[in-house]
């Protein structure tokens, strides 16, 4: 994450003497100064779709970073950037200067490029003198470079214009030295945070559902002992690496917060300095941005910029607004976290098919609502969307899963090598799983689905969809909760095997629909709808356990007879795990029928009947 403030300033500026900025903040000497010259190519499309986001990509050669810099908007003051070595990208028949971007940075911007070639669109020769605020130990705080820039626009118009401006970065030392260490130390034991953030009781689901291995959340909030990519984030910053950045600043959230209370003492001291010596703010958040200004190229607001924030719907909206709200915000998460999907960052794949279930779900469950010809179109592109998501994460899931339970089997029960045959077994259907939804994703119906989504909010509406949600939305809910007992009672009426395994799979997925209603649902009915979510959210953990047990016996039950055939010792652990994974769904069937009287309970439903 790049978390750096910018100044303007007149051309006979001088940098003024930073000795005493920060020294509350634990700076305890300047760095010597350096002075060298970078060159950067711009590109973008014809349009200049990137530079409407807010989005740049370059290739700069010089200083101590060369190679594909990709930046995207991550709050204000804050960019994520990602790097790529010089060589990742093409050179065309014009030369290196004309490269073609490297094809993993152009994916991540799929969804803002849609489609359109980019080429270079502006070249950048920058004379750069940079020091550092250093700690006690010779570590970088705070990086401060005075820029002198050179700059053309580039194709049928070529543009040329200069400039100077100031930019103060925050580095790693920040935000996890020493200093900023003893301040989060301090505010955890004022806030209680200490001692794992408390959560290590709250989430500790293992003995009465199994999923604590299965959905690999222990410990390191995701994957590491699945897949290999503890910290580090996924792809999106493995080519970044800390000392080739020169220790960049890399935290999340808005951009206080990113840069901690040490951060942003650091940041205010120095832009104190620079203020006082006659800088000002600078009119853009990037050099490319103030060429383009500049030049009278500049593009007009950006078109993705989300708009503003809508306001909490109440219950003297009508049922149509109340959703076009909730399904706003499951757009929104969509295509946020889309670019993640293609870094591969740890969950993505999960959060985009949650965000794609509740839409579906959402426009299922209030179909009365939407034109019939709409709904119908959508179900099938978000459900197709929604399976192309499924084999990674899935097969993800089951891996995990599958460790956990051989780590707590016996070592003399464990026969032959078992973890590498599951392993085989399920990581080639991750990886086939990864191109599966790569594939969806990188596709035309995908872009179409996107635009269809974006619209939603000014598709027209059903006449039910004017009336008031107080009086509307609740009837809805209740038909789906009904729903939901005629599966549970037809489950419970049929003998135990595939047919109630079946019946019982759909009674999740209804309790699903159901807890994402009563989600939609609690800005207008609070208590009551937030109630509902909650014990539908239970109905469907404990029939997601049998699920997941059912797919897990037929899993362990068609390898260990392919095992047995051929004369493989891991045959006898197969038929172990088969034989726990058989007892989990019918522990978990029974559970659920036991606490079914309590989760369907009236008393929390008197609220639907308006």
């Amino acid at each position: 994450m790049e978390i750096e403030r910018k100044f303007a300033v007149e051309p006979g500026f001088a940098l003024p003497s930073l000795v005493n900025a920060g020294r509350d903040a634990g700076v305890a000497a300047v760095g010597t100064l350096e002075t060298f010259t970078q060159e950067a190519v711009y590109y973008d499309s014809e349009d200049l779709r990137l530079a409407r986001a807010k989005i740049t990509l370059r290739r700069r050669t010089g200083g101590t970073d060369d190679g594909w810099h990709l930046k995207l908007p991550a709050g204000t003051g804050a960019r994520e950037e990602i790097h790529r070595p010089l060589d990742a990208g093409e050179p065309d028949e014009r030369g290196v200067a004309n490269c073609a971007p490297p094809a993993d940075l152009l994916d991540i911007v799929f969804l803002v490029l849609r489609g359109a070639r980019v080429s270079p669109v502006a070249r950048l020769v920058t004379t750069r003198t940079a020091t550092r605020l250093l700690d006690a130990a010779g570590a970088g705080l705070v990086e401060i470079v005075d820029d002198h820039v050179h700059a053309q626009t580039l194709g049928e118009q070529t543009v040329l214009t200069q400039w100077r401006e100031v930019e103060v970065e925050l580095l790693d030392a920040a935000v996890t030295g020493p200093a900023a260490t003893a301040v989060k130390v301090g505010s955890d034991a004022v806030t209680g945070k200490a001692a794992s953030n408390g959560k290590a009781a709250a989430s500790a689901k293992a003995a009465s559902n199994g999923k604590a291995a299965a959905n690999g959340k222990a410990a390191t909030s995701g994957k590491a002992a699945a897949n290999g990519k503890a910290a580090a984030g996924g792809k999106a910053t493995d080519a970044k690496g800390a000392g080739k950045r020169g220790g960049k600043a890399a935290n999340a959230g808005p951009v206080d917060a990113q840069a901690g209370p040490v951060g942003t003492r650091l940041l205010d001291a120095v832009e104190a300095v620079l203020r006082a010596a006659g800088a000002s703010d600078a009119p853009h958040g990037s050099k490319l941005a103030h060429l383009l200004s500049l030049a009278h190229t500049a593009p007009p607001e950006p078109a993705a910029e989300p708009a503003e924030r809508p306001r909490r719907p109440g219950r003297g909206d009508t049922a149509g607004a109340v959703l076009r709200a909730y399904l706003a915000e499951q757009v929104a998460a969509l295509l946020a976290v889309d670019p993640r999907v293609r870094m591969d960052e740890p969950d993505a794949v999960h959060k985009m098919r949650v965000a794609t279930r509740r839409m579906r779900s959402t426009l299922r469950t209030f179909a009365a609502l939407f034109p019939a010809d709409l709904v119908a179109h959508l179900d099938v592109e978000l459900g197709d969307l929604a399976g192309a998501l499924s084999g990674a994460r899935d097969s993800e899931v089951q891996l995990a899963y599958f460790e956990g339970r051989l780590a707590a089997l016996p070592s003399e029960l464990v026969r032959g090598p078992v973890e590498e045959s599951l392993s085989g077994h399920l990581s080639a259907g991750m990886a086939a799983g990864r191109d599966t939804a790569l594939a969806a994703l990188r596709g035309e119906r995908y872009l179409v689905l996107v635009v269809d989504l974006t619209e939603l909010a000014r598709a027209p509406l059903s006449a039910r969809a004017r009336r008031p949600a107080a009086t509307e939305l609740p009837r809805l809910v209740r038909d789906a909760d009904r729903r939901l007992a005629r599966k549970v009672a037809t489950a419970a009426a049929t003998p135990a095997g595939h047919d109630r395994d079946e019946l019982l799979h759909s009674a999740r997925k209804q309790a699903k629909r159901l807890r994402y209603a009563g989600e939609a649902l609690t800005p207008i009915f609070g208590a009551d709808a937030r109630t509902l979510a909650k014990l539908s959210g239970e109905a469907q953990e404990l029939l997601g356990t049998h699920q997941d047990a059912t797919v897990a016996a037929g899993l362990l039950r068609s390898w260990g007879v392919a095992a047995q055939q051929a004369g493989d010792s891991t045959a006898f652990t197969y038929g172990l795990l088969l034989g726990l994974e058989e007892l989990r769904a019918r522990t978990a069937e029974r559970d659920f029928f036991d606490a079914w009287p309590a989760l369907s309970a009236p008393d929390h439903r008197r609220w639907l009947k308006v």
